[in-house]
Formats: C-alpha cells, structure tokens, sequence
C-alpha cells in the first residue's frame, strides 16, 4: 500500500510472441475515463455495459499506485483477453479457449485445461516487465497472475462434474454440457453477488489467509498441488447443493446454452446470469444458502493464503531509482 506511484506505459508486448491474445483484446486503459455508467452493482452482468469509458492508450504523464493496478486489473483476464483463440484441439471440453487457460481437471484419464501454466506464464512476463523498467505492467502482469491463481483455488475450475453423474450420462453429451455450465455459471453468480453485497465473512476469510499466507516459507509453485487438491474436495458437495436446491428451475435457465456455438461457454453463460440469479436469490432460498456461505468462506480462506503468498513476494520491487531483481514466488 506505501509503495510509490509508477508511470501508466504501453504494453512492451512481452507476451505476445509467447503468448498470444484473443482476436477482440484491446489493452484498455483504466486511469483516465470519460465515464462510469450507474448501474446497478447486483444486476449488471453485462462485461461491456457495466464498465466506463475507457481510452485504447495509456494516459500521458499519469502514475498510479501499484496496489491499485493489481485491483483495477484483476478481472481482465475474464473480459477477451483469452477468447476466441485456437489453442488445442480438445479446449470444447472446457467450453472453449477461455476455459482451457482458465481451469484444468482430469476426466477420463486425461488432463484438459492449463490454468497453471497460465499462471505461470503471466509471472514470467511480471519478471520480464519489470527488469526492462516498465514497472507499470510489471504489476498489471502481477495482476492477472493472481486472477489465474485464484482460479485454481475455484472447485469448478480443477473438477469439471462428480464421477457418478459422468458415468450415468456418458451418451448424453447435451445434457451433460447444460447441467455442468448452469451448476459452475451459478455458482459464480452466487459468489460475485455475495460480494457485491459487501458480504463480510467473505472479505474476513481472504484477509485471514492473506495474513496466514504471508510469512509462509513455501511458495507459491511448492503449495499449488495441495491448493488444486482442496479445492477439488469441494466439488461435490457444491454441484449437487444447486441440483438439489434449485434442480430444473435452475437449468432451464441455461438450456438455451449450445456446445456448438461459436462463443466461447463463459459468453454464453453471461448472457443468462441475470436469470439464474433471480433463481438463486428467491426470498424462500436465502436460509439455504448458508450452507454456501460457509464452504464459500474456507474456500475464500485458502485463496487469500495463495495471494498472500504470492504478494508478500513482492513487498519492495522498484522503490524510485533502486532496481530490486523480482524473487522467487
């Protein structure tokens, strides 16, 4: 939080040849901005309604304080920034080239998703960003390294469904794709309202793993199997809460959804977030959901004891005119 301002600078296109970008990504600029529409916080799902206007170029003779790159930036990742791409050719399994960057899980013997690699690829261009001088995208490198390391830590994001339900449907491709994306669609919006909410046990559980994961002598690339692992016990118990709870109301919402589609799941399933959230919210279902709350809250704890790893790495990396190599996470 004390460290100094750093000067807002073109994208030195670290990743570009390594790593490429999707089709409609444009590195937009969030310092300056014309605009900021007055939605409402717990009804916009729309990514391209409910952000400013914000400039295509960075800002002349603008700094800002890293701790709010790494906050402003953070869900770039989950905008084009992985969409639309042609990485391999079994990335339908994870609903399209997003998915594939974003998660990874086994199923039937074989391993779909590089999520981890995305993590790791992004903190390798943090290193690079910041031994070339551009401090800035150092840290909006930094920041979706930490999207992708919390993605690993969401139980939808390393198991994709229970074994049983595989098993039971395995010739049901179509029905298997609808019950998977509105149970992980679902939970998403239940997470994100929560927090829009100002939901405090879940803002106490990241910062009591953050505390706990700061003097941690492990690092990041040491914990990650254990991190994947509790994250996927989880699984289970959430997917069939939402099939339980909520059954055909809910999946009706996403029916519409196709598998075949030239947009990617995680486009479609935005378009019927609103929906599922009318379902979730129902007044009559408010006393059940503590049961999410609370497996939500030790999910959230070991997230933050992954993030505060990783940023307790990076305590003092540019202090002005002093050059700090970026140690290891």
């Amino acid at each position: 939080m004390n460290l100094p301002p750093v000067v807002v600078k073109q994208n030195p296109g670290i990743n570009f040849k390594y790593w490429p970008i999707g089709p409609k990504h444009i590195d937009l600029y969030k310092e300056n901005y014309s605009e900021v529409r007055k939605l409402d916080p717990l009804w916009s799902f729309s990514y391209s309604q409910r952000n400013g206007e914000f400039s295509g170029e960075p800002p002349s003779d603008t700094a800002i304080e890293p701790w709010k790159v790494l906050v402003i930036y953070s869900t770039e990742p989950d905008l084009n920034l992985d969409c639309d791409l042609g990485l391999n050719k079994n990335q339908k399994m994870t609903g399209g080239s997003h998915g594939w960057r974003h998660m990874q899980f086994r199923l039937l013997g074989r391993t779909f998703g590089i999520a981890p690699e995305s993590f790791r690829a992004n903190i390798n261009f943090t290193r690079m960003a910041f031994d070339s001088g551009n401090d800035y995208w150092g840290w909006r490198y930094l920041s979706r390294s930490a999207h992708y390391l919390a993605d690993l830590g969401h139980p939808f994001h390393v198991k994709a469904l229970p074994g049983k339900l595989l098993i039971k449907n395995l010739f049901a491709s179509q029905k298997l794709f609808t019950i998977v994306s509105s149970v992980h669609q679902s939970y998403e919006v239940y997470v994100e309202r929560r927090f829009r909410e100002g939901f405090p046990p879940f803002k106490e559980a990241l910062s009591r793993g953050a505390r706990e994961g700061g003097p941690q002598k492990n690092s990041v690339y040491e914990l990650m199997g254990l991190y994947m692992h509790l994250a996927r016990k989880r699984h289970n118990e959430i997917f069939y809460f939402f099939l339980d709870q909520f059954g055909r109301e809910l999946i009706n919402v996403f029916e519409k959804m196709n598998p075949d589609s030239h947009l990617d799941a995680a486009t479609q399933t935005n378009m019927c977030a609103s929906e599922a959230a009318k379902v979730i919210f129902q007044n009559h279902n408010l006393c059940a959901l503590k049961f999410l709350d609370k497996v939500t809250e030790e999910i959230l704890f070991e997230v933050g004891k992954m993030l505060g790893i990783l940023f307790s790495r990076f305590p003092a990396l540019k202090m002005q005119g002093t050059n700090i190599s970026v140690p290891c996470i």
